[in-house]
């Protein structure tokens, strides 16, 4: 009989073995003997292969390093810690300590494409933060050494000096590989924010250029962070301000349709007045748009613009959204067609964004279209506004807003020089609508997870977050250590519960901890500085170690279900039922229709493997320890379930 066994995962997403397969799907006939033909691919593709040697690009000593690390499978884990939660089994907000390449490898298959927004506010490479210093042979056994969770001879992580010989070249070799995976996590309509200053602003523009595309590139906004101005050395001038760069997934599904009222107030030109409205009391209370978006400069009109006054074509049964100009007057099948009025002047009111009608076309989600007895009319719960765009230079909020933000929840200590202030992300994130994932894989102090808590508190938004931070140690003689802060993660997850508790936001936190696999075939590695003979011992004892019954027990349970809920690709917010089936103890994990069920007992009884015999198990995920059952109870499960073995 076929054993149709199978090993858990015990990895991350092999991004290169699904990238091979996505590119066999699409040009199978590249292929040779499962590897890529690379004079059929050149024939395949023809001119769009680039034959140069030279080309345009930013290239660095470590690039190709920094790119191969992108697709190295994490073997690491993360811990749940309910103890240092707040509403573990009820909230979806997330705060993960560890190295952020390992954690976002960890996150991949579970929130690709789900993240609405993500900022970040990386070590700005001024000669006296820490760059990370990544490990790719062993990254979890450095990410322990360096943050001093194992013994490593007194070595302790260190700034990146100017004096060093790849100063630029560290700092992009750190960042490249993270930010690519942060492009992974994004979705189709999502915005990421990059905090910078001076330092690294042109290297960072052209790797996000390169990673994100230009055509992706919305802004660089500038932040005048500093009234007073930071000297520079020798000089005789003052600086100012930091910089915000920003960038889509896809530049093209970034609308005004589909954002909250205070992100269509934010990104208005000063030139458009919004929505034209009549107020009347049909559908609920709902307000009808009469015209649509529309604009008042009259150096911009149908006469001077023609290609940019459309008419609406709606279609009510299938909800989709055709655009056509006012010059063509098309009619399409099925559609109902929506004229913009004219003005007293007797032309159209304007109707375009600054971008193409596609894009304009693809945000119209929010907007609701009802046909009356008048025809078609669009209902939205817009009420009015009139602003200006958000502008490039954001000159109201200073970094000692961010010292005062943590200074009032930590009874006026001053923990950090220069946090972000609160208020500074809520302009980005408020961006995104009111609901959503935001991302901040460089928390730091906490802040972004304070901005989205105050946003959901003062619109009642739904946004939620996810934080990953490095358990960098504080200074021994900081005020923070003093206090009992040992590390920057355990001030920002103090801060995260304090603010929610000013906030009165009961939706809690999940917080989770990088850490060595609980399997050991993740684990053993051969010591080059040991004989062959000490290496053969290790590696025995390493064998009775994994026959894995002594490994799982009460303690330690919860840790090795999520360590499959990672690796399967779940949530980390899925749910976790704990029963008995039969004489055995079943986690059941459910992440949306997916569910999974792991059994840790040394021994899977008769009855249970009856029990998930039943056509009711069809084809369900079972995972058990390898050993627990008999190649007869392989077998018979193989059957019926997908049954994977530890």
């Amino acid at each position: 009989m076929k054993n149709s066994t199978k090993k858990i995962n015990l990895t991350s997403s092999n991004l290169s073995e699904e990238k091979l397969y996505d590119l066999k799907k699409i040009l199978p006939e590249v292929f040779s003997e499962n590897k890529i033909d690379w004079d059929k691919l050149k024939t395949v593709l023809g001119d769009n292969i680039d034959p140069r040697l030279e080309k345009f690009g930013l290239s660095w000593a470590g690039k190709n390093n920094a790119i191969r690390s992108v697709i190295v499978p994490s073997s690491s884990t993360l811990r749940p810690d309910t103890k240092a939660s707040v509403n573990f089994n009820v909230t979806e907000n997330l705060f993960i300590e560890g190295d952020n390449l390992e954690v976002l490898k960890l996150l991949q298959k579970a929130y690709f494409e789900k993240v609405k927004v993500i900022y970040v506010d990386p070590p700005y490479n001024t000669g006296s933060d820490f760059v990370y210093k990544d490990d790719f042979k062993s990254p979890i056994k450095a990410y322990l050494e360096q943050t001093g969770q194992v013994t490593n001879d007194g070595q302790r992580l260190q700034t990146n000096k100017e004096t060093n010989g790849r100063y630029h070249s560290d700092w992009l070799s750190m960042m490249y590989p993270r930010l690519k995976l942060a492009w992974n996590l994004l979705r189709e309509d999502g915005i990421i924010f990059v905090s910078i200053d001076d330092n690294e602003v042109n290297h960072l523009r052209l790797i996000m250029d390169e990673i994100f595309g230009e055509e992706n590139y919305l802004n660089a906004f500038c932040w005048v962070n500093n009234l007073k101005g930071r000297q520079i050395s020798g000089s005789g001038a003052a600086k100012t301000y930091e910089y915000v760069l920003a960038y889509a997934k896809k530049i093209e599904n970034v609308g005004i349709f589909e954002m909250s009222v205070e992100k269509l107030k934010a990104l208005m030109p000063s030139s458009y007045k919004g929505f034209n409205y009549e107020t009347e009391n049909d559908e609920g209370g709902d307000f009808v748009v009469k015209n649509e978006l529309y604009n008042t400069n009259s150096a911009f009109n149908e006469e001077t613009r023609p290609s940019l006054v459309y008419n609406i074509h709606y279609n009510f049964k299938t909800k989709e959204v055709k655009f056509s100009s006012i010059k063509e007057d098309v009619d399409f099948a099925g559609f109902t067609k929506i004229t913009p009025k004219k003005n007293n002047n007797g032309r159209h009111k304007y109707h375009a964004w600054r971008w193409s009608k596609d894009k304009v076309a693809n945000e119209l989600a929010d907007l609701k279209f009802v046909e009356t007895k008048e025809g078609a009319k669009i209902y939205t719960k817009i009420r009015e506004y009139t602003s200006t765009a958000l502008k490039d230079i954001i000159t109201d909020i200073t970094t000692s807003n961010g010292a005062s933000d943590i200074k009032e929840l930590f009874n006026g200590a001053k923990y950090f020089d220069y946090p972000k202030p609160v208020d500074l992300l809520k302009v980005f994130i408020s961006q995104m609508g009111t609901e959503g994932i935001v991302l901040d894989f460089f928390a730091g102090s906490g802040t972004t997870a304070h901005a989205v808590m105050s946003l959901n508190a003062e619109d009642g938004g739904s946004r939620k977050f996810v934080l990953v931070q490095l358990p960098e140690s504080t200074n021994k003689e900081s005020e923070a250590y003093k206090d009992g802060y040992k590390t920057i993660a355990d001030i920002a997850i103090e801060r995260i519960r304090r603010a929610a508790k000013k906030l009165s936001d009961k939706t809690g936190f999940k917080v989770f901890r990088l850490g060595a696999s609980n399997y050991p075939e993740n684990n053993f590695e051969f010591d080059p500085d040991k004989s062959e003979d000490e290496n053969k011992k290790a590696f025995t004892s390493y064998l009775v170690k994994a026959k894995q019954s002594s490994l799982f027990d009460d303690e330690n349970g919860l840790d090795v279900v999520y360590e499959n809920i990672v690796k399967e690709g779940f949530s980390l917010n899925s749910v976790i039922e704990e029963r008995k089936l039969g004489k055995n103890n079943l986690y059941i994990v459910k992440d949306g229709e997916r569910k999974i069920h792991i059994c840790l007992d040394k021994t899977v009884d008769k009855d249970t493997i009856k029990e998930l015999s039943d056509r009711n198990y069809k084809d369900s995920v079972f995972i058990c320890i390898d050993n627990a059952l008999d190649d007869t109870g392989k077998a018979n499960l193989g059957l019926n379930l997908e049954l994977k073995t530890i």
